[in-house]
């Protein structure tokens, strides 16, 4: 499960960075890629085409959050299921889409790929926009020596 743990990291961060070179170094040559009830897309470039869409949205931070990983598997294909969040923070609001993976990876020359990405959404929530990076470090006061007061 470790290696598939790291696809989806890896995964995850590219969108997020929006890093087509890596998403399609991650992919078979024939990709298929479902969305909900849409029929599948087969290809690298139809499988980049959804992640060029999304950046051209210049959503200014996303954050993917992918857990509950379950991998089984067969040989040299693993199927899996894991759930997802997407954080999509921009200018107008804040969007967070919940939903599922149920994707099959395959082990090639050594490396693990996706072979078909199964994308399901079940709920989107949307918030007000929120606000930038205002972090304040905070520390304790210091501690007198022993013998000072």
């Amino acid at each position: 499960m470790i290696d598939s743990e790291r696809l989806y990291y890896v995964y995850a961060r590219a969108v997020d960075e929006g890093d087509l070179e890596t998403l399609r170094s991650i992919v078979t040559k024939d990709v298929k890629v479902t969305r909900g009830s849409q029929p599948p897309l087969v290809g690298v470039e139809a499988f980049l085409d959804i992640y060029r869409a999304h950046n051209a949205l210049n959503i200014p931070v996303c954050k993917h959050v992918v857990t509950n990983i379950q991998a089984d598997r067969r040989d040299d294909v693993i199927q899996t299921h894991a759930y997802f969040q997407a954080t999509m923070f921009e200018e107008s609001g804040t969007r967070m889409i919940f939903g599922c993976y149920d994707d099959v990876h395959v082990e090639q020359d050594g490396e693990l790929l996706i072979a078909h990405k199964v994308i399901t959404v079940e709920r989107i929530l949307h918030l007000p926009a929120s606000v930038g990076p205002q972090y304040t470090q905070v520390s304790s006061p210091e501690k007198p020596e022993k013998g000072e007061s």
